[in-house]
């Protein structure tokens, strides 16, 4: 049997696979954020969040056994860690308490913002230059923001929470890409995924103190379900960045928009506003603009110089 490490180490590089495995990461993803808006508010964010750690430190666990990998549990790279997992953690509970309170679609379409928080990240802490091709992008996807912002803002109570609560998952999910670039690739994705799984697991367990309602029999399966899809997208997503480059891949998380705008209406009736209609468009086009420009940059980086 051969380990997960020497896997790592010699991806088969297969497009198409890497293309089907990341589509399956959008609907398991889209799932989880179904099974997260069914349980509603009645059954508190932190209790699903600990659930879905439990299972997925479960799951990685059993996978590094079963590979013969356990020693990739094993890192002295602890404070790279804990920067990535803390970031991730708030961006999961802003993601699902934002799910309870606003349209799905309108959630997915905010948190597209991401690749424009990492961009100008990048240039705040990794000391990254941002062009006018880039500063184009942010523009046009700031505007798009705005526009989606826009109509939530206007309205009290949990309109206006919900899409500023949207907004903090995507900033908190650039902070957790940014983390990771740091690493460098120093760690392996199981690592990762499992010192993450175990952080917001540990997280999520302080809320019990406010008290958990006992769940019926069916919330008890939605958050199994929620915890299980979760975990199952996350591998998916993991490996298909190993059988393909990002460049190819990444674009495929804008189709979570169409899974959103489908799972919304068929379940809760929700359809979309016009600013969504509008604003979208505009995040996704900046955030493939970026995604582009940086997948060009790294091939120009990596292109060996003409000999004299």
């Amino acid at each position: 049997m051969h380990s997960a490490s020497s896997s790592h180490r010699h991806p088969a590089h297969n497009p198409a696979l890497g293309i089907a495995l990341k589509l399956g990461s959008v609907v398991l993803f889209s799932g989880m954020t179904l099974c997260v808006k069914f349980l509603g508010q009645e059954i508190p964010v932190g209790q699903t969040i600990f659930a879905r750690g439990a299972i997925s430190t479960l799951v990685l666990a059993v996978i590094a056994w079963r590979t013969g990998a356990l020693h990739l549990l094993k890192t002295a790279n602890w404070r790279s860690h804990a920067l990535r997992s803390l970031s991730g953690t708030i961006s999961m509970f802003c993601l699902f308490a934002a799910v309870t309170m606003i349209p799905l679609a309108d959630v997915t379409a905010i948190t597209f913002t991401s690749p424009m928080f990492v961009t100008v990240l990048a240039m705040m802490f990794l000391g990254e230059h941002i062009h006018r091709f880039r500063w184009t992008a942010l523009a046009a996807g700031f505007l798009g923001v705005l526009i989606m912002l826009g109509p939530h803002l206007s309205f009290a109570g949990h309109s206006a929470l919900g899409a500023l609560t949207a907004l903090g998952a995507a900033l908190f999910s650039a902070f957790a890409m940014i983390f990771l670039r740091k690493m460098s690739g120093a760690e392996h994705a199981i690592t990762i995924t499992f010192y993450f799984s175990l952080t917001f697991m540990a997280c999520s367990a302080i809320t019990a103190l406010q008290g958990w309602p006992m769940p019926t029999v069916m919330q008890w399966c939605l958050i199994i379900l929620a915890g299980l899809f979760g975990v199952s997208g996350q591998l998916l997503m993991t490996y298909a960045y190993r059988h393909a480059e990002a460049s190819t891949i990444a674009p495929l998380d804008y189709t979570s928009m169409i899974m959103a705008v489908l799972l919304g209406y068929v379940f809760f009736g929700e359809i979309p506003m016009l600013s969504i209609w509008i604003g979208a468009p505009l995040v996704a086009a900046a955030g493939m603009i970026i995604l582009w420009r940086e997948y060009y940059l790294k091939k120009q980086l990596s292109t060996p110089a003409p000999e004299p």
